[in-house]
């Protein structure tokens, strides 16, 4: 299998669709610098998936998509085949070729294919790895890397040879699996506490369902004898309840013969006050009467006063206005006379309104022909200056063809000034190179020595690693204490094994107010005894309230403990040795959970129930959150001296980078330097003269096309200026025109001459004075209107004055005439006065008699009601005890329904009762009983079930991966031992051909930590030589022994092709005719694609290929096949 081709579009200097056709042997690219040779490379590294933008010599990842030139835009996406011919059917897919496609757009959307389908990354890395292509693949050497192995460490070139082992991919299915392995171990760590932590309670729930069957027997006994008495209760009350109710029988007929007489008497009532009411009505009737009878009598007399009054003053005013009517109408002449002085004024002012008006009608009539005038006047110069136009229009077109071609010259020019530009440019950041290189050389002696910042760097790198593995491992258990603390609080929060009402109402359980040292909590258990699960109340209502919310909710049994601290219950048990329990002559403990009270003669056990395994949970958890903050703060602290390591490593890695070109590249002499320098600076000056000379000759291109733009913008201000006249003579005119409509007048034929704005000026005035004299016209009529109106009110007024004593005469005789009907109204009331005031006299008799007879109703009425509501308390009386017994009868009732059971035997309700209440207090001894026991000790059996099965498997896969992990060690250190044998065979074959005469072999490092592995040192000695390190070699030695180990590394896993990118840049022509020789000794064993300027490289060439790049920036490749004489004389050339 080996390389075909390589499909480049779009991809950093290869805009346009690319394809490099390879063959078996050996291929070699040549180019100047900055061609795009390398970009090859690149495109090989970024098809293959590499993510590193450093690695593609690029700053983010779409700087590997074209960014265009001057003359051609940015691409947007950028696309890299690698076609690859897979007859012999050692690829890893079952076709005879197959290719792997990546393509990347602007927009950061990537793709990968493999034969033109879309796949993961993951799958396409997989796949090139079998090839020997993956991540950090020794089948690309690029420039650079023949020198990092020779700076290399030995554990680094150990890696090489591991990465061609192609032991990636096991070592990373074995850190896969150790990662996977400490999960598990974490999840079999965890089943098994949740295992243990579920057996533990497993045991007192058993204690508690075994009590739960005991007090489930009781209940069924106690409750068959309350259902008996029950029973007898009930026939009790329904004898009462007969007794009852006859005696509200009779009680009942009283209190109705008593409401029966009440209403007769009330009946009488009723009739007696409506008589009173209607005698009090007829009374009231004749008093209303009299009173307005009286009323009117009073009006008659006021009023025939003021008609007296009234009549007096008529015959004053009478005599008056006799007096007045016979004087001469003196003040309405006078007003004729005004009247007539302002009509005359009125007709004056309107003479001269007409004069002023005819005047103002003058002057618009001149002003309009003016403005017609200078309108037409200056429409015709506007029509020569578009005719002048239209001319120099037509000459700069003729113009602008000449300017096309002088444009064309000029473009020439500029790109010969362009190439002279960048090449001043070229020459000018050449300068500035060799003189930072320069300063560089001249600053190297003073710094640290590049080996003492390389030691530094590694041996910070390596704390900065020890830092980060005690930080994840410090966090791992944090996690892992976190993970037990919290399993553990989920327990105590969910209180299994505690009575369903302990848990529900346990807001202030006994338990939680306790703090119990550890080992201490069976003690505490067996001190509070069934006490354990109770609940602190402060006073009694809130224990009753307690007690009555877990009976409403079905919560089985409580116990409160009201006014008591948990604390001095424990108090008041010392805790004895077990030995001594038994001697002791208080009720006491100890630490195991026993318990003994020899006043009562009772010994018991709580070392294992809920009780105590919440407290040892309790205390675990105070243990485990202990250790917990404390693993928390040493991995805060952890975590920042890592953050600080790495810091320092990143610092120190830095300082050895700034240095490390020096170990890898030999610097010029400052001399030399220097006087590079100044060559450069004398190209630059040189360039600038050329360029001043360009920019002469571009400027001499003529050009008539300014001349005729500015003409032609004058002409068009002169435009502007001609029609704002025309508007300005249009608008005056329509000015005019509305003057003389407003004023009356028309237009007429005059001939004016002189100023405008004079005729303008004159023209205002006119129309202002006749607008004035027409205001004065409008104010002197409205005098003659007022003065009329006022001559002809005088005259209405003078007119009344005259009929006003025929008038008073009349009112006379009317004032008379209303004397005579109040005489007459005042003797009639005299005359009704008497009849009204005998039937108010009566009425008031009558009221007084029917006021005695309701006094004596009353009377009664009160007699009677008060025996109605005695018969009304008897009966309410009895309907209450009636109600009482049924409500005593209803409780028997429910307590017969609640027993749900069989009643008992016997028909002595105080001997039932008895028994009753020593079944109560049996059951009370078992204490708090869990109701839910039986069947959450089913549940937490088949959990417990469930997690040693779940444990069991965890454990199995832990052994797996164990075992797993064993077989992937045994696999790796394998393969590394068969690809070191014969990485070392040829690394001693290459070396022979290297080094004529001289030897080289590979040998493992001593590993100073037993975690370390071994690394890889090599040895080299050429011929006359004692030594073996390579730092003690020459440049071109070392860079023998470098392509040595790489070739060693080719041969002992085959790859499809190898891409060697100026390796040999440090050789002289001898070494480069070994390296030569290498090539064609392998050529028909591998691929090699060789990027290379030594000539003598290309004497192992089968095809050649040339990368060249013109001034736009865009690279281009052509090939030529060469026999091998053709191919020696190009590299003796």
């Amino acid at each position: 299998m080996h390389l075909r081709a390589i499909k480049l579009r779009g991809f950093k200097s290869f805009p346009d669709p690319v394809e490099v056709r390879l063959e078996p042997g050996v291929a070699i690219v040549v180019g100047p610098n900055g061609s795009g040779k390398s970009n090859v490379a690149d495109a090989i590294r970024w098809a293959s998936g590499s993510l590193s933008p450093t690695e593609l010599r690029a700053e983010k990842p779409d700087d590997v998509i074209f960014a265009g030139t001057a003359g051609r835009g940015p691409a947007e996406f950028c696309e890299v085949e690698l076609l690859f011919d897979n007859a012999d059917g050692t690829g890893p897919v079952e076709y005879s070729e197959f290719s792997i496609t990546r393509r990347l757009h602007r927009g950061g959307e990537g793709q990968y294919l493999l034969n033109r389908t879309s796949v993961r990354r993951l799958d396409l890395v997989e796949i090139l790895a079998d090839l020997g292509l993956g991540q950090g693949m020794h089948s690309i050497i690029g420039q650079g890397r023949v020198e990092e192995i020779l700076g290399s460490k030995p554990h680094e070139r150990r890696a090489l040879i591991e990465e061609a082992a192609g032991l990636g991919k096991f070592k990373a299915r074995k850190h896969r699996a150790e990662l996977k392995l400490a999960r598990v171990a974490t999840q079999v760590e965890r089943a098994r506490d949740l295992e243990e932590e579920v057996r533990k309670r497993l045991r007192p729930l058993a204690l508690q369902a075994t009590a739960a069957e005991r007090a489930e027997k009781l209940r069924g006994e106690i409750a068959s004898l309350q259902a008996r008495i029950a029973q007898l209760d009930l026939q009790a009350f329904d004898d009462r309840l007969a007794s009852a109710e006859e005696r509200r029988t009779a009680a009942t007929l009283a209190r109705r013969a008593a409401e029966q007489r009440l209403e007769a008497v009330l009946a009488e009532r009723n009739h007696a006050e409506e008589e009173l009411a209607d005698a009090a009505g007829k009374r009231e009737a004749a008093m209303q009467s009299l009173y307005r009878l009286r009323g009117a009598a009073d009006r008659v007399q006021l009023r025939a006063e003021s008609a007296a009054g009234l009549r007096a003053r008529l015959e004053q005013e009478l005599a008056a206005a006799r007096a007045e009517a016979d004087a001469p109408p003196v003040e309405v002449a006078e007003l004729e006379r005004a009247a007539l002085e302002a009509a005359s004024a009125a007709q004056v002012a309107a003479v001269e309104r007409e004069a002023r008006a005819e005047r103002a009608r003058q002057a618009s009539q001149r002003l309009l022909a003016r403005e017609r005038s200078l309108h037409a006047d200056a429409h015709n110069r506007l029509e020569a200056l578009l005719s002048r136009r239209a001319s120099v229009e037509e000459e700069l077109t003729d113009a602008a063809g000449k300017r096309e071609r002088s444009l064309r010259a000029l473009y020439r020019l500029r790109n010969e000034a362009g190439r002279l530009t960048a090449r001043r440019e070229s020459a000018v950041a050449l300068a500035a190179k060799l003189r930072a290189e320069l300063a560089e050389e001249e600053e190297a002696h003073r710094g640290p020595a590049p080996e003492q910042l390389e030691r530094a760097a590694l041996d910070a790198r390596a704390a900065a690693r020890e830092a980060v593995h005690k930080r994840d491992t410090l966090a791992q258990q944090v996690r892992t204490t976190q993970e037990r603390l919290t399993t553990i609080e989920r327990s105590l929060a969910e209180r299994d094994g505690l009575p369903p009402a302990a848990r529900e109402l346990g807001a202030r359980l006994a338990l939680s107010l306790l703090d119990v040292p550890a080992g201490q909590e069976r003690a505490v258990a067996a001190a509070l005894g069934p006490r354990a699960s109770a609940i602190v109340a402060g006073d009694l209502q809130e224990a009753l309230s307690l007690v009555e919310r877990a009976a409403a909710a079905g919560l089985g049994s409580l116990r409160v403990l009201v006014g008591r601290d948990p604390r001095e219950l424990v108090a008041e048990l010392p805790v004895v040795p077990k030995d001594e329990l038994l001697a002791s002559p208080v009720p006491a403990v100890t630490r195991e959970g026993f318990g003994y009270d020899p006043d009562r003669g009772e010994l018991w056990f709580a070392g294992e129930t809920a009780e105590a395994v919440l407290l040892e949970l309790d205390t675990r958890r105070r243990e485990l959150a202990a250790d917990s903050k404390e693993l928390a703060e040493r991995a805060e602290r952890a975590a920042r001296e890592a953050d600080a390591a790495e810091e320092r490593a990143s610092e120190a890695e830095a300082a050895f980078a700034r240095v490390a070109p020096r170990l890898r590249v030999r610097h010029a002499a400052p001399e030399i330097l220097r006087r590079a320098a100044e060559l450069a600076e004398r190209l630059d000056e040189a360039l600038v003269v050329r360029c001043l000379e360009q920019l002469e000759r571009q400027l001499t291109v003529p050009d008539r096309t300014g001349e005729l733009g500015a003409a032609l913008k004058a002409l068009g201000e002169d435009e502007s200026e001609l029609r704002r006249a025309v508007a300005a003579a249009t608008e005056g005119g329509r000015a005019a025109e509305r003057d003389l409509l407003r004023l009356g007048g028309g237009e007429a034929e005059l001939e004016v001459d002189g100023d405008v704005e004079q005729l303008r000026a004159g023209a205002r005035a006119f129309v202002a004075a006749a607008d004035a004299a027409a205001e004065e016209a409008q104010a002197a009529g409205e005098r003659a209107r007022r003065a009329e109106a006022a001559r002809i009110d005088a005259a209405v007024r003078a007119g009344r004055r005259r009929a006003l004593p025929h008038l008073l005469a009349r009112l006379g005789a009317g004032a008379e005439r209303l004397d005579e009907t109040l005489a007459a109204v005042a003797a009639a009331v005299a005359r009704f006065e008497a009849p009204l005031r005998a039937r108010v006299d009566a009425g008031a008799t009558r009221a007084g008699e029917l006021g005695g007879e309701l006094r004596r109703l009353g009377a009664a009425e009160v007699e009677l009601r008060q025996a109605f509501g005695e018969a009304g308390q008897t009966v309410a009386g009895i309907e209450v005890e009636a109600a009482r017994l049924e409500a005593e009868a209803g409780e028997a009732r429910r307590r017969l329904e609640a027993a749900s059971a069989e009643p008992a035997e016997g028909d002595d309700r105080d001997e039932l009762a008895e028994r009753c209440e020593r079944l109560e207090r049996r059951r009370e001894t078992l204490g708090a009983v869990n109701p839910l026991a039986k069947e959450e000790y089913a549940a937490e059996k088949l959990r417990l079930q469930e997690l040693s099965t779940q444990r069991a498997d965890l454990e199995a896969s832990l052994d797996e991966l164990e075992k797993l992990r064993a077989e992937l060690g045994e696999t790796v250190e394998r393969l590394f031992n068969e690809t070191f044998e014969r990485v070392q065979e040829n690394f001693h074959d290459i070396a022979g051909t290297l080094f004529p005469g001289g030897e080289g072999r590979l040998s493992l490092t001593e590993s100073v930590d037993e975690e370390e592995l071994p690394g890889i040192e090599i040895e080299l000695r050429p011929v006359g030589k004692k030594v073996t390190r390579l730092s003690l070699l020459s440049g071109g030695e070392k860079a023998l022994g470098a392509i040595s180990f790489l070739f060693a590394l080719f041969l002992a896993h085959p790859c499809p092709f190898y891409l060697l990118d100026e390796v040999e840049a440090a050789l002289d022509d001898t070494n480069i005719g070994r390296f030569v020789e290498l090539l064609r000794r392998y050529a028909d064993r591998a691929q090699f694609v060789v990027i290379t300027h030594q000539k003598r490289t290309m004497e192992a060439a089968d095809v050649l290929y040339g990368v060249t790049m013109a001034g736009d920036g865009i690279s281009q490749i052509v090939s030529r096949r060469l026999p091998r004489e053709e191919a020696e004389a190009v590299g003796a050339a």
